[in-house]
């Protein structure tokens, strides 16, 4: 049967091996997300992630995971801990962990987005997990000055691209 996109998702037993084969040899590779778990900062078959193999992770690195049950998750640490790290996604409430070490399979540098990278270490992305990962219990509230913050983050971007254009 073939594909309604121009991609074709590829069950989770199946993409696992592969996956960490390529990240254990070095190298990155860029997924496209899916699911809505992670907005509003990533959005479902909009944008991908580049992962790497994680030299080390810190709280409110975006991780690719393993649960217990074999499915590999997209979340944000948000608590580190002795007994593992608490994760959740940034369109969630409820946290998962403890994620051993171990079940971690990728950190996330960046992402694209209408074909232009966005590095995870820019100061809006930073500004943004620090909020977002602190309020999680008030992410309802904030949505609204998040997404105005997106639009003012816009704005400034065509801005400069503008200015660049013009000299």
């Amino acid at each position: 049967m073939k594909p309604k996109a121009c991609y074709e998702q590829v069950p989770t037993e199946v993409l696992l091996p592969f996956l960490e084969e390529l990240l254990n040899e070095g190298k990155s590779v860029n997924m496209t997300v899916t699911g809505n778990s992670m907005m509003p900062l990533l959005r479902d078959r909009m944008d991908s992630v580049v992962l790497k193999k994680p030299e080390t992770v810190r709280k409110f690195d975006i991780v690719l995971y393993v649960q217990d049950r074999g499915k590999a998750i997209l979340h944000r640490i948000v608590k580190c801990g002795p007994e593992g790290y608490m994760i959740v996604g940034d369109n969630q409430i409820a946290l998962d962990g403890p994620i051993k070490p171990s079940q971690i399979k990728a950190v996330v540098p960046g992402f694209y987005r209408n074909g232009r990278y966005i590095s995870c270490k820019t100061w809006w992305c930073r500004v943004y997990a620090f909020v977002w990962g602190y309020g999680r219990l008030f992410r309802r509230l904030l949505l609204p000055l998040v997404r105005f913050g997106g639009r003012i983050v816009k704005r400034m971007e065509r801005l400069e691209t503008k200015d660049e254009v013009d000299s």
